[in-house]
């Protein structure tokens, strides 16, 4: 079963839930709005997808001063986790793991890799 992390009303994520949809694909949808993202997820997004887990074009971002910037781009993940877990919206979204058709499914954002991973 695949999860998907995001925000329901983000442009990005509701282009990510009609692809799923269009194409028949079940998932779980893990809103941060609603819940606060695992510690154990975080680290496992962070060896995955590196930065890319910080979204630095949103306007969460934006809003932080020049030190919690250097923070959110250090490799010190504990510090990371502190900010994003009370910042949900720094995350990239979508972000989707799971399992597919047998196969282990890490995707950030929403591309083309999306049609290749999920056809």
């Amino acid at each position: 079963m695949l999860t998907i992390y995001g925000i329901k009303n983000c442009n990005t994520m509701k282009k990510a839930f009609d692809f799923l949809n269009d194409k028949g694909v079940a998932y779980e949808f893990f809103d941060y709005k609603k819940s606060v993202l695992p510690k154990a997820d975080f680290d496992k997004f962070v060896v995955l997808f590196g930065d890319k887990v910080i979204n630095k074009q949103g306007t969460t971002y934006r809003k932080f001063d020049d030190d919690t910037k250097a923070v959110l781009m250090s490799d010190d993940t504990f510090a990371i986790y502190e900010i994003i877990k009370d910042n949900q919206s720094v995350l990239k979204r979508p972000m989707v793991m799971g399992e597919y058709q047998g196969k282990e499914v890490a995707l950030i954002g929403f591309g083309d890799e999306w049609e290749q991973v999920l056809a």
